[in-house]
């Protein structure tokens, strides 16, 4: 099988082709602000590189976020494009889950929480783990949103906290490593890579199509801003 996979949730943006879960093509770069300019110019390198056509690939997987708005939905716009032609199914998984997924790859706990700043004094929060029979990922703790105040009484006990912010959450993070949980101190970001694995994981009545492509993650409601003149 071969899966195509973009994730452009945080700064640290990337795509990937596997082919039958062996990585044949991937690149990666940081882009903080504009997320357009470097995932339309390395997809067609990206496909030269695997040696396949965009006709060979059997499903397109992307990161849904929370994070970036702007990055989610260029990236779920790309994907439903390249879809779009042959009506190739679309696997959007949550970029939390990835983000777990691959910390559970290099450290070896089976209990990950991913926590992120939701901004207006909020964080948000979700928690995996990594069933040893199966090697399927199950949800912990669903994505939710949470006073910053109650963090330790959400998180699971006995399990490695990451997040991709730890400039903005290194103060509340740090005192809670200890004997029952485990902080990296480092901000760790979903890889493009992630999201394939879990997408092959993907039963074919769980993707989506083109035509009704997958929603991003967005923790808060939008936010409606009156316009300045009325009937403008």
């Amino acid at each position: 099988m071969h899966i195509l996979a973009l994730e452009q949730s945080t700064p640290a943006a990337s795509v990937v082709l596997l082919r039958d879960g062996e990585v044949i093509a991937a690149h990666e770069w940081h882009e903080a602000r504009k997320r357009d300019q470097n995932l339309f110019a390395c997809l067609p390198r990206l496909l030269e590189t695997g040696e396949i056509s965009i006709e060979e690939v059997d499903r397109i997987a992307v990161g849904l976020g929370p994070g970036s708005f702007s990055g989610v939905r260029i990236a779920i716009a790309a994907a439903s494009a390249l879809a779009l032609p042959d009506r190739r199914p679309i696997a959007g998984i949550g970029s939390a889950a990835a983000l777990a997924f691959g910390t559970m790859r290099e450290s070896g706990n089976s209990s990950v929480a991913v926590v992120g700043d939701a901004r207006r004094q909020r964080l948000w929060l979700a928690a995996y783990t990594l069933q040893p029979e199966t090697g399927a990922l199950e949800p912990q703790v669903e994505l939710s949103l949470l006073p910053r105040e109650e963090l330790t009484d959400r998180l699971p006990g006995e399990c490695r906290v990451v997040t991709s912010e730890w400039d903005r959450l290194e103060d509340q993070l740090t005192p809670l490593s200890g004997d029952q949980w485990r902080v990296i101190p480092e901000s760790r970001y979903p890889t493009a890579t992630d999201v394939a694995q879990l997408a092959a994981q993907l039963p074919a009545d769980e993707l989506v199509s083109p035509l009704d492509p997958p929603d991003p993650l967005y923790l808060h409601p939008a936010v409606f801003v009156a316009p300045r003149f009325p009937g403008s």
